[in-house]
């Protein structure tokens, strides 16, 4: 009996980080790089992806609402303009969380 090989874990940023810990802690050092101004468009688009590949390959909603909720946090918790500066792109993230579950065929997830 031949299985094949599971494809490799979504992985987020050059350094290929899927533990929950490890996102968690870059998206940390990405909060505070980006405390005085928005962050950029592609970074913002990059997460996108990994939460959306995360939900639909990896089937792991949890895990991805978790990441998000995280970085909800972090830009609540810096205070401040942060808020400001990160609303667009907490929306268009928690957007891409969305947008992955209705393509698996689910309801909506509350983040």
């Amino acid at each position: 009996l031949q299985l094949t090989p599971r494809p490799p874990k979504p992985t987020f940023t050059a350094q290929k980080l899927s533990a929950l810990p490890d996102l968690r802690e870059a998206m940390r050092a990405w909060v505070d790089e980006f405390r005085d101004e928005a962050p950029f468009a592609e970074d913002v688009e990059a997460l996108v992806k990994y939460v959306q590949r995360v939900v639909k390959e990896e089937k792991d909603m949890g895990k991805a609402v978790g990441v998000v909720r995280w970085l909800v946090w972090l830009v609540g918790e810096a205070g401040g303009a942060v808020g400001r500066y990160w609303a667009g792109a907490m929306a268009r993230i928690e957007a891409g969380v969305q947008e992955a579950v209705r393509e698996r065929g689910l309801g909506e997830v509350v983040i």
